[in-house]
């Protein structure tokens, strides 16, 4: 204990019962003397007045005849049971100086993570402000000039994207050339699909762009940080979007933020909205400025749930992570008040189809396919997205796409 803990007087304490402690330090040899303490003694009992100060004979004097009279027997066990609670007193106030040090400590611990998190969103977000986003041009020569009139829609699932990662196993094979390659393939097959059903319209589900950073597994297999996985998957989304635009009256947008895009690595240090995904509309809405029948909707009443109507159907849609496919049916219809025709999901990396009170409840897979982690989990399937055909009477078709 420092020499300023020792001086202070405790509480409780009264003068006789101080003098008599400052006595046991000297007597102990943690002081040479009276003459040594005696200052730090007045300046505690006496503070500024220093007319009430004594000289070291006047206390050490005091104490030698309480000394006497103590040694002699003549208290008893009375301060033996006092100089007992002084120890448990003292004890008390080390474990306080304890605690107080390690609340300073937390706090500052917390300071510090709660400023490297502020400091990395600041960096993605300047980090894509400062990216030269040049709007691609509108080429009149590939708009469609017939007439688009039918009784269908389609709904084009585009989930679990994860650009970013680079994979190379037994089953998959997945790399930023073969991400481009399946976005291609999936053009053709959504028009392969317009063409048979005359399908007027289209509504985009974008759900879980990057790879990003959530297990040390994804951290090895990325070739790509966090922003840049961000700005190469919208620029390969936002060429996907132009060609949709040239085929269909209107191309309608949506982004339902999954969990491989959150920004924090940890979901407990992740606030709700910290998502990149978040950032891939106003993206989007700049880069294809040009196209005027492509329509980017926001989440206004959950962040993380796309409502929207097709062809007199309710729409309603999440990434999966926080729904499952058995009771989404029932825990939406509560939280909004209005029971969905059709529920998407995501997240599970398979395509399915489920019927719950009517409702059509579809997953969609995932365009990187099967990566370690899944792997190591003994999970494996085809990447896969899904393309359903809607008409008046709700769900009429659904494609199961999948990818080489």
């Amino acid at each position: 204990m420092d020499s300023i803990s020792d001086f202070t007087r405790l509480e409780n304490e009264n003068y006789h019962s101080y003098i008599w402690r400052m006595d046991e330090l000297v007597q102990s040899g943690k002081y040479q003397n009276w003459k040594e303490i005696t200052p730090m003694i007045n300046k505690e009992l006496f503070d500024e007045d220093e007319t009430q100060y004594r000289d070291e004979s006047a206390y050490r004097k005091a104490v030698k005849y309480a000394r006497d009279f103590y040694e002699a027997g003549v208290f008893g066990n009375n301060e033996d049971e006092y100089f007992k609670k002084l120890q448990l007193e003292r004890q008390s106030l080390e474990k306080e100086k304890v605690k107080t040090r390690d609340e300073r400590n937390e706090l500052r611990r917390v300071i510090r993570e709660e400023a490297r998190k502020e400091s990395y969103k600041e960096q993605i977000l300047r980090s894509i402000s400062e990216y030269h986003c040049n709007p691609l041009s509108y080429d009149e020569n590939k708009q469609f000039t017939g007439i688009l009139k039918t009784d269908n829609d389609l709904i084009i699932s585009c989930t679990d994207i994860h650009a970013g990662i680079e994979i190379d196993n037994y089953f998959n094979k997945f790399n930023e050339d073969v991400l481009r390659d399946r976005f291609n393939q999936y053009l053709d097959k959504i028009f392969e699909v317009q063409i048979r059903h005359g399908s007027e319209n289209a509504y985009v589900i974008l759900s879980e762009l990057v790879s990003g950073i959530i297990h040390n597994e994804l951290r090895i297999e990325n070739n790509q940080n966090l922003i840049e996985q961000f700005l190469s998957v919208t620029n390969y989304i936002s060429q996907f979007l132009a060609e949709l635009s040239y085929h269909f009256n209107t191309v309608n947008v949506y982004v339902c933020p999954g969990n491989h895009s959150r920004v924090m690595a940890r979901k407990e240090e992740s606030l709700k909205g910290e998502n990149i995904d978040h950032l891939a509309i106003p993206f989007l809405q700049a880069k294809l400025q040009n196209f005027k029948n492509i329509k980017f909707n926001t989440n206004d009443i959950e962040e993380s749930i796309a409502m929207f109507n097709v062809r007199n159907n309710v729409v309603m849609s999440s990434h999966g992570d926080k729904d499952s496919p058995s009771n989404v049916v029932q825990k939406f219809t509560l939280l909004f008040g209005i029971r969905p025709s059709l529920v998407y999901l995501g997240h599970r990396h398979t395509n399915g189809l489920t019927t719950v009170y009517n409702t059509k409840v579809v997953e969609s897979g995932t365009l990187s396919g099967t990566d370690n982690y899944a792997l190591d989990l003994r999970l494996h399937s085809k990447p896969s997205q899904t393309i359903s055909v809607v008409t008046e009477n709700g769900l009429d078709c659904l494609y199961d796409v999948k990818f080489e």
